[in-house]
């Protein structure tokens, strides 16, 4: 706490106090900027309260330049990460306000749908059709269910479609033109994970220029965990102007220390009053015996004391104090499908279920599922939800009743097999299947050896329907166990974040002690990608964190984790175990 002077009496600053004091001069700091008409960018660190700055950011423009645009027939585009963001925004703007918040796919398509024949150029010159087809016979174009197919000569595109065309289009003048007059301000949330296609455009005709909207990106640079996916990381221009973000409302003081040593250019300062964190590093050099030689898992614990170690790292945190709002993080998929039952789904899929582009995953997660539990629930609503503008009425005796017994039908499919839950899905004619499925059923029938993803496709089928039911709860927020990849945005109480081996692009013992200016290249590219998921995963508990290092680590390395959190929270397993 801080005392200050005031008059002739003692003012008492609590930390949330300071911290909100500084949080608010940085939000002026945001609309001040927004009023100069100059793009700017926030970078704001893990906890900072970045989406309650964009929050502030889109109320004053629905309170003092809505309307204003709104009678020009122009619109601020809101570019959020997720549907769920959008609603959120949706629900703090005014009804018919010229704010738009959308997802960065919906705001590609709704600026190229109408331009048919251009559209059709695109498709032709980027070969976004498929290979057996005539383009010439598509007769429109449509945006629904992220899958590239043609039906009644009408082309469903993929998502990576839409971004690509709208990239695409970016490249022409008249195109820049209208989304100019169109879009006065374009605010994007988690800028660093936007499509790096479009940003590197964005900066080119617009931003570098001076010329076009106004930007205002919000976001942090650090926690850019998917440049494989085309992220596009840290943007930065002489025309793009920096503010930062320096308050944590979500950690306590200890944990708040560690993420200033790990990122010492963005200090930040605890909101929190309470000082009851912990952190405990735990070391696991003072095990003698053999280790993994699996490639992926060179250096690892043995698969079997792995388990053991985790599992009794867990009990004793537990005993400890730690509470039920606790997740587990581990990089490796395939230890933790042993753990969550979803193991042979995992091999048969490989890399397609870690990134959840399967065609089948896809459906069971984003179709099937949830009508499922709506059907069980006979909550209709939630099923039109579902099924969006390919649902079948529910209006006389006969249809209500073909509803029902789907509902049984398909409770006892998912005893079974994933044959069992697609032929039943299929057999209904109640449930859209997507053509890339329905040609899979067509191969199953006709052959025995055909390929799919890592096994055949018979043997895929096979597998129990069970495993994909465990492999779509992993993904979900409230479950124990998660991958680092899956909590980014997330925060809990406590966080037990276990580094070790199962994905050669992550070797944080390798890379993290190193020193950032001395490299460059692939090494630089390496060290920053094991920064930031690092950096990821010690931001998200609230108040303890606790690290169970399952590889063999050097001096250098042992030496980093101590400067960091302390030399006496770094502790050999056998003494934490006591």
């Amino acid at each position: 706490m801080l005392l200050l002077r005031k008059r002739d009496y003692m003012v008492e600053k609590t930390n949330y106090e300071l911290a909100k004091a500084r949080a608010d001069m940085i939000d002026t700091q945001i609309i001040n900027m927004l009023k100069s008409g100059k793009s700017f960018r926030v970078e704001a660190g893990a906890g900072s309260g970045k989406t309650y700055s964009l929050h502030k950011v889109v109320e004053w423009i629905d309170k003092n330049k809505a309307k204003e645009f709104s009678r020009k027939n122009r619109q601020i585009a809101c570019i959020t990460y997720t549907n769920a963001a959008v609603d959120v925004i949706k629900n703090r703007i005014s009804s018919g306000s010229s704010i738009v918040p959308s997802t960065i796919h919906n705001f590609a398509w709704d600026n190229i749908k109408n331009f048919k024949s251009t559209l059709l150029i695109g498709i032709e010159e980027l070969e976004l059709f498929p290979s057996d087809s005539d383009i010439s016979k598509i007769q429109s174009v449509v945006y629904d269910l992220g899958v590239r197919y043609i039906q009644n000569n009408e082309l469903h595109l993929f998502h990576d479609d839409v971004i690509k065309l709208f990239s695409w289009f970016l490249d022409k003048p008249k195109f820049r033109m209208l989304l100019t007059d169109r879009y006065p301000i374009i605010l994007i949330d988690e800028y660093q994970d936007s499509f790096k296609s479009i940003t590197d455009k964005f900066l080119k005709y617009f931003i570098e220029k001076e010329h076009g909207p106004q930007f205002g990106l919000f976001g942090d640079a650090w926690q850019t965990i998917y440049s494989n996916n085309g992220a596009c990381g840290l943007i930065v221009s002489d025309k793009l102007i920096e503010i930062k973000k320096e308050s944590n409302f979500r950690s306590q003081k200890v944990i708040i220390d560690a993420l200033n040593k790990i990122r010492p250019e963005l200090p930040q300062i605890s909101a929190l009053n309470e000082n009851d964190g912990s952190i405990v590093v735990i070391t696991t050099n003072d095990y003698r015996g053999p280790r993994d030689t699996r490639p992926y898992y060179k250096g690892e614990l043995p698969e079997d004391l792995l388990i053991d170690y985790i599992t009794s790292v867990k009990e004793k945190l537990k005993s400890k104090g730690w509470d039920k709002d606790s997740k587990v993080l581990m990089i490796a998929h395939k230890m933790l499908a042993k753990q969550q039952h979803y193991q042979a789904f995992l091999d048969a899929l490989g890399d397609r279920f870690k990134d959840q582009d399967d065609k089948h995953f896809i459906f069971f997660r984003d179709m099937l599922e949830p009508l499922y539990y709506a059907l069980e629930k006979q909550d209709v609503k939630a099923m039109y939800e579902v099924l969006g503008t390919m649902r079948q009425p529910i209006e006389t005796k006969r249809q209500k009743k073909q509803w029902r017994d789907l509902t049984s039908a398909l409770c006892v499919a998912r005893q079974g097999t994933i044959y069992d839950v697609l032929r039943t899905a299929v057999d209904s004619r109640l449930i859209p299947i997507p053509p890339d499925i329905e040609n899979y059923m067509k191969e199953y029938y006709s052959t025995d050896d055909s390929a799919y993803a890592q096994t055949t496709l018979k043997q895929f089928y096979e597998i129990k329907y069970e495993e994909v039911i465990n492999a779509i709860n992993f993904f979900k927020p409230d479950a124990v166990y998660s991958t680092d990849h899956g909590v980014k945005g997330e925060e809990y109480d406590n966080v037990l974040f276990v580094m070790g081996r199962g994905w050669n692009l992550y070797k944080f013992e390798d890379s993290l002690y190193k020193d950032e200016k001395s490299l460059q290249g692939k090494e630089l590219a390496t060290y920053i990608r094991n920064r930031n998921l690092f950096y990821v995963c010690c931001s998200r508990p609230r108040k303890r964190l606790a690290i169970l290092v399952t590889v063999e680590i050097n001096a250098q390395f042992e030496t980093y984790l101590r400067n960091v959190f302390g030399a006496d929270n770094v502790v050999p397993y056998s003494e934490f175990m006591m």
